[in-house]
């Protein structure tokens, strides 16, 4: 459980607070947002025993608050911090970031940090994390068209 608040929650918080420093609206904009997509994902992937955290003997809600509250908040808020400050095509870097961290996770799962279960594999990994940062980015879209970013 500290590799878990470790890594899925004090490493991505430090980037976070560089964020701040460079942007404080994405960081207070977007992160509540992505945060509801990952806790809202996760639930749903955990009922259907798709995937677990360790340690696996534990509550998911536990196992995953650290990653729901830190890693994934932030990964949403640097991929639009990404998206803001890039020339490139959105959707190219929501690709990238999609599989950045769709091998970050496979490496997670060949260490034994997350366990697949009933048919999950590193395809439908790539697949829920492509559609929140679509949504993030989609998000993010909206916002400016009202202005707020």
């Amino acid at each position: 459980m500290i590799l878990n608040i470790l890594i899925g929650f004090i490493i991505p918080w430090i980037f976070g607070i560089v964020l701040f420093f460079k942007d404080k609206k994405i960081l207070l904009v977007i992160s509540p947002f992505t945060a509801i997509l990952a806790y809202t994902l996760n639930e749903f992937c955990f009922h259907l025993n798709f995937w677990r955290l360790i340690p696996i003997d534990m509550n998911d809600d536990l196992t995953a608050v650290s990653t729901n509250l830190g890693l994934y908040p932030i990964l949403g808020c640097y991929l639009i911090y990404c998206i803001s400050k890039s020339s490139l095509n959105s959707y190219l870097i929501v690709i990238a970031f999609t599989i950045i961290t769709t091998i970050s996770e496979y490496i997670a799962v060949l260490f034994k940090l997350v366990k697949y279960g009933n048919g999950w594999n590193v395809g439908w990994t790539f697949v829920s994390y492509l559609i929140p940062y679509l949504l993030v980015n989609w998000y993010y879209d909206k916002l400016k068209a009202i202005n707020v970013f």
